[in-house]
């Protein structure tokens, strides 16, 4: 999931704050701490998921139901690995919390900025196909530098405004590339175009809000525990099957598939955030989206057409754009 440079400027940054008073401070040279590693990781693993949801229903899950169980086996096995490896002193709150009410509220915002974006790239995937919602992914850099502008985060620059321009042109092509789907997937390539919002203002919350001395890892067990409780009451509420047709093993794979990559995908991603911050992590769409149209070319056979291809083009200029134009005053 993207977020885009607004706090280059902030006189602080709440993530590195964060780390400081973490009792882990992220200055090792593991790979796991590598933000080049990290970026790359995360977005195959956010392709790869789209790719999964599209193929759930040709293996009898509804895409929603497979979401669900694999967010809550994702973050139990998260939480199982991060148990076992517990040193002694580490808290998810941390010594110097405050308290654990920032903490729920924290947990609960984040969740449900996870979960909404999740359930409707789930749900358009089959509709419009893996590679358009991946696009999809690569368009909160440039939103959210639109609305920082607008709220005075950041100055006006015209290297980085026509960045935005680019980036609003591909969203365009985005959606212009379904008008020949039917009625359904028509809404669905429109409905899959409000991730972008989700992504950005989660990405933001995030940093602004960190919690005093917490781990990424125990924030992504909890962001993953409140999304299957939204979504056991969604599925619930309309009906959703929450089985598969028939527990064959190609069902049973790709459960399990997708729990190994939920589990590893938002770990790594709260890593990433924690580590690089919000400046670097707003490559991440990026990566997704060019991993999503390699995915759905070989996988499914998507041939990306004319508009497709330029929305990619248009999309990758305005992050070149808005990246180089990147205001550079000292922290």
């Amino acid at each position: 999931m993207t977020s885009t440079p607004v706090y280059d400027c902030a006189k602080a940054d709440p993530v590195r704050s964060a780390e400081r008073k973490s009792p882990h401070p992220a200055q090792s040279r593991k790979l796991q701490d590598n933000p080049l590693f990290l970026l790359l990781t995360v977005g195959i693993f956010l392709a790869v998921s789209t790719v999964f949801a599209k193929a759930a229903p040709t293996l009898g899950w509804h895409p929603l139901a497979l979401l669900q169980w694999s967010i809550l086996g994702g973050a139990a096995g998260l939480f199982l690995v991060l148990r076992l490896g517990d040193r002694a002193g580490e808290s998810a709150v941390g010594k110097q919390g405050r308290g654990r009410a920032p903490y729920l509220r924290y947990l609960l915002a984040s969740g449900l900025f996870f979960i909404v974006p999740n359930m409707i790239a789930v749900t358009a995937a089959p509709r419009v196909g893996a590679g358009f919602v991946s696009l999809c992914y690569a368009l909160p850099m440039v939103l959210t530098y639109g609305l920082a502008v607008s709220l005075k985060i950041e100055r006006f620059q015209r290297l980085r405004a026509t960045g935005v321009l680019f980036g609003l042109a591909g969203g365009l092509l985005l959606a212009l590339s379904g008008r020949n789907l039917s009625a359904d997937a028509s809404f669905w390539s429109f409905a899959a175009l409000a991730i972008p919002f989700f992504l950005a203002g989660g990405n933001i919350y995030r940093t602004m809000k960190w919690p005093d001395g917490a781990r990424p890892e125990d924030l992504a067990v909890g962001m993953m525990v409140v999304g299957f409780v939204a979504l056991l009451a969604f599925n619930a509420a309309t009906g959703v099957p929450l089985r598969p047709e028939g527990w064959q093993g190609g069902a049973i794979a790709l459960l399990l598939a997708q729990i190994a990559v939920f589990g590893l995908q938002y770990g790594l991603y709260f890593r990433l955030q924690y580590t690089a911050g919000p400046v670097y992590l707003s490559q991440l769409g990026s990566v997704a989206a060019v991993a999503g149209l390699g995915f759905g070319y070989f996988i499914f056979g998507e041939v990306p057409n004319e508009a497709k291809l330029a929305a990619v083009l248009s999309v990758a200029a305005g992050v070149v754009l808005v990246t180089v134009g990147r205001p550079k005053s000292p922290r």
